[in-house]
């Protein structure tokens, strides 16, 4: 399958693997609610959880992506890379992804191949971990053997570059001027944040 029709079955419903900067992701497009749908049930993954995002580049926030000036201050010092912001996103994005409240955990990655499929696509892309929930997740091909055994019907990018492993992406809510609260610690440091002069709830 070349590049072309590996983005249209993923903008039809299809659910692929893909490189980040961190670890394999699970993911489809995040407007798609079959494929939304798709991806709690071979995660096994409780559906009262929201989904983590990720975008392609400041268009693609300005078009589906609510950061008031706080959060905004923020991804312009840590994106794109491993920070995730729990933000309002717009109404087009599936309702399953997202918390009650219609906010999700975002970043902009910085990885090649995730960025492209993004960027091709035109959507955000769901990006859990590719593993079953309360698994270790994969940073390498061999690692996502017995899940890609599991699931025959998922698309796989192996692409280089591999994931870097290590941490996973932050989680952070911000809660003000230089504020945040640290959700999931991971990739991006508190002392990281507190050098960037934001203080750590």
């Amino acid at each position: 399958m070349n590049w072309d029709e590996l983005v249209q079955q993923v903008q039809s419903g299809q659910v692929v693997i893909y490189p980040t900067e961190t670890f394999y992701a699970l993911g489809c497009m995040s407007t798609h609610s079959g494929a939304v749908k798709e991806i709690f049930r071979i995660k096994a993954r409780n559906t009262a959880k929201s989904l983590p995002l990720i975008v392609s580049d400041w268009n693609m926030v300005e078009a589906f992506v609510r950061l008031d000036q706080y959060a905004l201050d923020l991804a312009q010092q840590f994106w794109p890379g491993p920070l995730s912001l729990i933000v309002p996103v717009a109404e087009s994005i599936c309702a399953q992804a997202c918390g009650v409240d219609g906010r999700a955990a975002v970043r902009m990655s910085p990885h090649p191949v995730a960025k492209a499929l993004c960027q091709a696509v035109g959507a955000p892309l769901v990006a859990t971990s590719a593993n079953w929930s309360g698994q270790e997740p994969a940073c390498t091909p061999h690692a996502l053997a017995d899940f890609l055994a599991a699931h025959s019907g998922v698309l796989c990018l192996a692409d280089r570059p591999w994931p870097a492993g290590g941490l996973p992406s932050t989680v952070v809510e911000v809660c003000g001027p230089n504020q945040v609260r640290m959700v999931r610690h991971g990739a991006v440091s508190a002392s990281a944040l507190a050098q960037a002069g934001y203080a750590c709830m």
